[in-house]
């Protein structure tokens, strides 16, 4: 009696043992393939954030993740020296459209803002862009707004008259008359576009926004670079200039 209570006292170790065992061993299993798929995300991950705009002298760059479902690039992310912040801003994922990056001391206070222009759409008559700049401490300076500061300034009606489609602009005070056969555009604005294309450049330590005037998706009449200086960390309108044109154009 005593040797079958002693052999089932030892299988029944024997089983918790086992037991045990195995399920140390589906624990370790389970663990290393949790590490695995970790690795494998963060490798990923790693491989989707892609470098869009970079001044190595200044040690500044622009990285993104690439959002392969919808072609764009999001969140940005900005790093200076050995610092970083991410924000929640969108590019296009097309190299021809990355960020354009500049550094320069624009207002002339001996300390540097970075200047970043990002492009978050384009088409047919089309540049959808948005400027971000900020000082090297992350500080940000609202952009300037020429849609307001030019709101007063502009104007524009159109008529229909002998087979032609006549734009009157005025602009400063001064008028502008375009006249278009209208078979030479599907489709015609109601009114002259202002900034369906936008682009910003430096120059002479200016901020220049210029942004188009169209009549219709591909029919350009003219450009508008409006002027700013950087002043006490805000933005001051300086000066405003229409620049004729005709030809056809696209983005």
């Amino acid at each position: 009696m005593k040797k079958y209570t002693v052999l089932a006292l030892f299988f029944c170790l024997s089983g918790a043992v086992l037991f045990g065992c195995t399920q140390a061993t589906n624990n370790n299993s389970a663990n290393k393939q949790g590490i695995a798929a970790n690795v494998e995300q963060a490798v990923t991950q790693a491989e989707d954030h892609i470098v869009l705009a970079e001044q190595a002298a200044e040690n500044i760059s622009i990285t993104g993740i690439e959002q392969k479902n919808n072609e764009l690039v999001a969140p940005i992310t900005v790093h200076i020296g050995d610092e970083s912040k991410t924000y929640q801003w969108e590019n296009v994922a097309n190299p021809d459209y990355y960020p354009e990056l500049i550094v320069t001391d624009l207002d002339r206070d001996g300390k540097d803002e970075i200047f970043l222009f990002l492009t978050k759409g384009y088409g047919t008559g089309v540049l959808n862009t948005e400027a971000h700049i900020m000082r090297t401490d992350f500080t940000e300076i609202t952009a300037p707004n020429p849609n307001k500061d030019l709101k007063d300034k502009l104007s524009s009606r159109v008529i229909e008259k002998d087979g032609k489609q006549i734009y009157t602009i005025k602009f400063n005070s001064k008028s502008y008359t375009f006249a278009f056969q209208i078979d030479e555009a599907a489709m015609w604005f109601e009114e002259a576009a202002v900034g369906k294309v936008t682009s910003y450049r430096i120059e002479n330590d200016r901020l220049i926004v210029s942004q188009s005037l169209q009549v219709s998706p591909g029919i350009f009449v003219g450009t508008l670079d409006t002027s700013y200086r950087l002043e006490n960390n805000q933005f001051k309108l300086e000066d405003s200039t229409f620049i004729e044109t005709t030809q056809e154009q696209e983005s």
